[in-house]
């Protein structure tokens, strides 16, 4: 028997232990099935997480479920790779959330072994970091933060000062390049730089996510907090000259100052957590100051994510297609007065997503929150469906007339998009020469699986157009490689092509691309044709197909076949 393998009943009084405390204090045997998706845990770990029991099914989306945001990503992609066998030992930490409104820290320690008929399973010890001080730094935990300041808020009623998150930017690299040990060294040094530069009336705590937390509850504001700062990124500097530049990393962090304020430690935490984040988005190495205006927005999104992924679970209530006619620009005559020749060809499906709630939002508002949370690759498995049995439908009055339908470059990162395509063909029985699956060029152009995967769809006769061309940096022999079917240039070069003053140079671009493409034996769509003038300005350029309000809004299924019926018929 080899390091990576166990007979049945090596698995099952495996199985047996894991309800058996070992010898550490806060260490736990833990199995996770990997095939099946069933968890076995002991009672201890199961109390503090507040679990449905010490063996359960469904273990990937019920932990997920309560590990934090800023962990669940990094959790899912673990698990993933686990999955695949692309590991063998396994250490991570995530903070899971206990039932009572914060997170423990849980540090996952393991081996995936093979047993057989069993499956693949992941077994190893969870530690649990369930007292209040950190074995690394001494500095009690995010637990004791919260007792500590909801004892001041019941003596004081309303509490000024501040919170002050920190990050080290870089302690990841060091755990991979020079192992944990340094790693702790590295944090420990800064938790002393934090007690070195605090005043008496500021307390330090490490709190979850590999963070610490400064806190002043006695009246101190934003500029004390900003100086402490500055002094902490010169004792930073101390410390890598006396490591002799060994290692090198900075201090990120996330500012919250408050006055008279009764909020509870959780909300202030999650305001100082967001600052710490948009300040990475802005460039490390700096202090950014909590804005009440950009977390509004952070947590509209979040309302927003939640309520997506409630109409996904309820049979995707509330997302609808929209569908905006393409016509064909080789037959469209304008004298700026008059439009004629229109000849509706295909229509783009656009997303839409609606509650009471909310209203209707459009495409630009829901896909990047659908992509961030995962959702995407659902729905994008909906919409294929959806899109392609409308396409079926209106076939029967026009068989040429074809389907675009937009792909989001996190359905190639999280499904199957080949299988999900596929399973659309197979049920709506389109015909696959009247899909056209629209990918943005900015998105996949450096894309190593791309090429495959549109080889694929071009083995099924599926045809593909890249979006938004011209926001990118491919040439068109590339973007030929890729049997590219059209080119739909971006409404920004349209735009300027009609109404600025330099308009002249911008149709000669356009008019280049299009000569261009047709050599290279590709289409050419101008979207955001809005007016006939705009029509009489682009005729001299032959595009192949045009787009925009000037034909068409986008509008739902009944509204585009009330709007074009005329025009969908078989000729």
């Amino acid at each position: 028997m080899n390091d990576n393998s166990l007979n049945k009943k090596s698995f099952e009084n495996s199985e047996f232990k894991a309800n058996v405390r070992t010898a550490g204090a806060d260490d736990f045997v833990f199995l996770y099935n990997l095939d099946t998706d069933v968890i076995s845990l002991s009672d201890e770990v199961v109390q503090v997480l507040n679990l449905p029991s010490n063996k359960f099914n469904n273990a990937f989306n019920t932990l997920s479920s309560i590990c934090h945001p800023e962990d669940s990503e990094l959790f899912a992609k673990a698990i993933a790779r686990l999955k695949t066998g692309g590991m063998g030992d396994f250490i991570a930490e995530y903070r899971f959330e206990n039932g009572k409104e914060f997170y423990v820290p849980v540090t996952i320690r393991g081996r995936v072994l093979s047993i057989g008929a069993s499956g693949n399973i992941l077994t190893g010890m969870i530690t649990l970091k369930s007292n209040q001080r950190d074995d690394i730094t001494g500095l009690p935990l995010e637990s004791q933060m919260v007792a500590d300041y909801d004892d001041l808020l019941a003596d004081n009623g309303a509490l000024t000062g501040f919170i002050l998150a920190l990050r080290i930017e870089g302690l990841e690299r060091i755990n991979e390049s020079f192992g944990l040990d340094v790693g702790d060294k590295v944090f420990n040094l800064v938790a002393q730089a934090c007690q070195t530069v605090r005043d008496e009336d500021t307390l330090v705590y490490r709190i979850s996510g590999n963070k610490i937390a400064l806190m002043n509850v006695n009246g101190l504001n934003a500029r004390d907090a900003q100086m402490l700062y500055s002094s902490l990124k010169q004792k930073v500097a101390e410390i890598e000259y006396n490591l002799d530049y060994a290692v090198v990393f900075t201090i990120s962090a996330g500012l919250v100052a408050f006055v008279n304020d009764s909020s509870k430690l959780k909300e202030l935490l999650k305001k100082a957590d967001f600052s710490l984040s948009m300040g990475k988005k802005s460039g490390k190495n700096n202090l950014y100051l909590f804005n009440s205006i950009e977390y509004t927005k952070h947590i509209n999104k979040i309302h927003i994510r939640e309520k997506l992924r409630e109409s996904v679970k309820n049979d995707f209530k509330g997302f609808e297609m929209f569908y905006q006619p393409v016509v064909d620009a080789s037959k469209v005559t304008s004298n700026s007065e008059k439009i004629e020749g229109v000849r509706v060809i295909g229509a783009e499906a656009l997303l839409r997503w609606s509650c009471p709630e909310l209203g209707m939002l459009g495409a630009d508002q829901i896909v990047p929150i659908l992509e961030e949370s995962g959702l995407i690759a659902p729905v994008g498995r909906w919409i294929l469906i959806k899109t392609f049995t409308q396409c079926k439908m209106w076939n029967e009055y026009d068989k040429r007339f074809h389907m675009s339908v937009n792909l989001s470059y996190m359905q190639f990162e999280r499904s199957d998009i080949l299988m999900d395509v596929q399973m659309a063909l197979e049920k709506s029985k389109v015909n696959p020469e009247n899909i056209i699956l629209e990918i943005t060029e900015s998105g996949y152009i450096d894309h190593v699986e791309l090429q495959r995967i549109l080889d694929e769809f071009h083995n099924m006769k599926i045809r593909v157009d890249i979006d938004d061309f011209g926001t990118g940096y491919s040439n068109l022999r590339y973007i030929q490689n890729l049997h590219a079917n059209t080119l739909k240039l971006d409404y920004t070069f349209v735009h300027k092509a009609v109404e600025d003053r330099d308009g002249e140079s911008e149709r000669k671009v356009i008019e280049y691309i299009i000569n261009m493409a047709h050599d290279l034996g590709m289409n050419v769509c101008l979207e955001g044709v809005e007016s006939e003038n705009d029509v009489a300005v682009l005729a001299p350029l032959k595009a192949d197909k045009y787009q925009g309000y000037l034909f068409g809004k986008p509008v739902s299924s009944y509204a585009f076949i009330d709007a074009n019926r005329k025009f969908l018929k078989d000729e």
